[in-house]
């Protein structure tokens, strides 16, 4: 069943999406409303799952872990078996994101590993479960990625940036303890639990969590609070383009990432080392606004766009950027 959103329903997105942690009291201000009628809608919007989750966005380079992220897809198969091979996934620590596909590749999987080394370990434990339901796989590590608000929501023509999330990045690794990390499973869990939930389980003062939790923020360890959509549930489509570039020099990269940044539509954009020099990701109402997006890059990028590959997302399992 598709959801109908008003206009005020749109907003409500919108503002969770710009910091999935603001009160409701700021958002009925924002919005226009009382803050009990914005707090019902929340609840139906999660309730009838045009909200996937909340999550905090982190910096996990700085926690001493690179994002790799794989493409399999699958042979000699049923429903059954990958329904299997995606439960394992999702149960999997180091699993960050895992989306089915439908394109080239069957599955979208980002993995946190610390090494190579540590890598080659889980991906061959998938080997030896799985390899012979695997016709291929790619893997791309991810070196810098940024996160657009999704304008769409109230067709808004310029978007703001977020942070930079310096997935693979050179940054020094911050030490946090046990406490801390606690705290980062918990916001990467619901983005939105109260500091005096977290205090609960936590065995601090709920000051105390809050304390921690800004010291977190201003490590730069997370970065935002995001709202991640069920977009099919109210009738968006999404999809994600693999591309790779020629002779990129850095003004043509700045020309292509703007375009990125102001296009209300697309609301990932990451750069990576592989098989691919670069992922965006594409909410649109429809297969003809997502067709006249990928002509106007073809046609405006013609001269560095060596190749491309689209993909549909058909269903999202996992998002959490700290799994563990």
């Amino acid at each position: 069943m598709t959801i109908k959103l008003d206009v005020k329903d749109r907003k409500i997105l919108y503002e969770l999406d710009k910091d999935a942690r603001q009160s409701v009291s700021k958002i009925a201000k924002k919005v226009g409303l009382s803050t009990d009628a914005v707090n019902y809608r929340i609840k139906q919007l999660v309730k009838n799952k045009a909200i996937f989750k909340f999550m905090a966005l982190m910096d996990t380079a700085k926690l001493g872990f690179t994002t790799y992220k794989i493409f399999y897809r699958f042979q000699n198969t049923t429903i059954e078996k990958e329904n299997e091979i995606i439960k394992y996934l999702v149960d999997r620590q180091r699993t960050q994101y895992i989306t089915t596909t439908e394109g080239l590749f069957d599955l979208n999987v980002n993995i946190l590993s610390s090494s190579v080394k540590d890598l080659e370990t889980i991906l061959v434990e998938i080997t030896k479960k799985f390899g012979q339901y695997i016709a291929e796989r790619q893997v791309n590590i991810i070196v810098e990625a940024f996160f657009f608000f999704r304008d769409y929501f109230i067709e808004k023509k310029k978007s703001e940036i977020r942070k930079p999330m310096y997935f693979g990045s050179e940054n020094k690794e911050i030490k946090i303890d046990e406490k801390d990390k606690l705290i980062l499973k918990e916001l990467g869990n619901d983005a939105r639990i109260s500091a005096v939930d977290i205090s609960k389980k936590a065995g601090l003062s709920s000051d105390a969590i809050i304390q921690r939790i800004r010291k977190l923020e201003n490590s730069g360890i997370i970065q935002n609070y995001v709202l991640y959509p069920n977009s099919e549930s109210f009738g968006n489509k999404s999809y994600f383009i693999l591309l790779k570039f020629r002779d990129l020099e850095d003004e043509e990269e700045r020309k292509f990432f703007t375009y990125c940044r102001l296009n209300p539509n697309i609301w990932f954009y990451a750069k990576m080392i592989g098989q691919w020099d670069c992922v965006i990701d594409i909410d649109v109402e429809n297969d003809e606004e997502f067709k006249e997006i990928l002509t106007n890059i073809k046609k405006d990028f013609s001269k560095i766009l060596r190749e491309y590959n689209i993909f549909k997302f058909t269903k999202t399992y996992k998002f959490n950027q700290y799994p563990f």
